[in-house]
């Protein structure tokens, strides 16, 4: 009897000895780490989508180094950079949960919220934002021996617009700043590649696109072709700025493109980062910190990744700012 005693209470020591084993091991994978690593501890262990873009594409590649390096120091979050067409589909993808962040233009980002424009379908308020990354600029291209010196001269001259956003919206808040609309001229809604192509054949007279400077394609019309961008005076970017808040001035620089030697002054917008609202406060908090304090590392990574930063973080700021972003602007005076 006395035997079978100690058996029992030599195994209940045993299972108590292997409860506490594991108990640690569970807490370490759970993302408690001790002093002087270079992971961080969280909280609960958290798995969050970006709907980016299309493979390849910068928004993707963006993403994925923003992500990597957020796990870097938090070992219990999974981030996963996700392939869509744009900011249309990363909004959507997050209404549904599909994602929990993507990657949006300011004015896509503030519709969404809105649930107009695009999104009338929508449920509103279900975005926040969290922080401004790169500059997307509206490019006005003429050949080099165009007459054509000013937006005012493009009445009834032949326009190519890329598809989508931009020849939908961009080109008719131009064109509505000098009075005209899109019934003024005549408008070809094409693919990049093929604006580029009807501006070298001279099947039209004018392209018009959105992007970041200098673009392998322009730089290679601008080497072939010749070409001239039509700058926006100071009182027209004014009013297009008071009327559409998520444009604003921008600036291409002389030599970003061969043969123009001046600044080009035109407006834009920026491409943001913003989430569910209902995403959690500490996960935000600690993914824009991170993002903030290395982007100089980041930049490394990709280029357009490091201007994901907190010099122009609230820029594109149209929409909400996230309550977690919000308490690290605070923090460092930005807000």
């Amino acid at each position: 009897m006395k035997k079978n005693v100690k058996r029992l209470l030599a195994a209940l020591m045993s299972v108590a000895m292997l409860s506490a084993v594991l108990g640690g091991c569970g807490s370490k994978t759970g993302g408690e780490t001790s002093a002087g690593s270079s992971s961080a501890s969280a909280g609960e262990p958290m798995t969050v989508r970006i709907s980016a873009g299309p493979s390849g594409a910068n928004n993707f590649m963006i993403c994925a180094a923003l992500g990597d390096k957020v796990m870097s120091e938090f070992s219990n979050y999974t981030i996963s950079a996700e392939i869509s067409t744009g900011s249309a589909q990363n909004i959507r993808a997050m209404s549904q949960n599909e994602a929990q962040m993507g990657i949006a233009m300011s004015d896509s980002a503030l519709y969404a919220y809105n649930a107009e424009r695009e999104f009338t379908d929508l449920e509103p308020e279900q975005f926040n934002y969290v922080i401004g990354g790169y500059q997307t600029i509206i490019h006005i291209m003429v050949p080099a021996d165009s007459d054509i010196q000013s937006v005012a001269d493009l009445r009834g001259r032949k326009i190519a617009a890329s598809q989508g956003i931009t020849a939908q919206y961009y080109l008719p808040i131009v064109l509505e700043a000098y009075g005209m609309t899109t019934d003024d001229v005549s408008v070809s809604e094409l693919q990049l590649a093929d604006v580029v192509n009807a501006l070298n054949d001279g099947t039209v007279d004018v392209g018009f696109h959105i992007t970041s400077y200098p673009l392998a394609t322009i730089s290679d019309l601008a080497a072939t072709k010749g070409i001239r961008l039509l700058s926006l005076p100071g009182d027209v970017i004014d009013s297009i700025s008071e009327k559409y808040p998520y444009f604003s001035k921008m600036v291409i620089e002389g030599g970003a493109y061969q043969g123009i030697d001046e600044d080009t002054v035109t407006i834009g917008t920026l491409n943001t980062l913003i989430c569910r609202a209902d995403l959690s406060e500490e996960f935000v908090y600690n993914f824009v910190k991170t993002v903030c304090e290395n982007s100089e590392e980041l930049s490394q990574v990709h280029p357009k990744a490091g201007e994901f930063n907190k010099d122009n973080t609230l820029t594109g700021a149209v929409i909400p700012i996230h309550p977690g972003a919000e308490k690290y602007y605070k923090e460092i005076g930005i807000l």
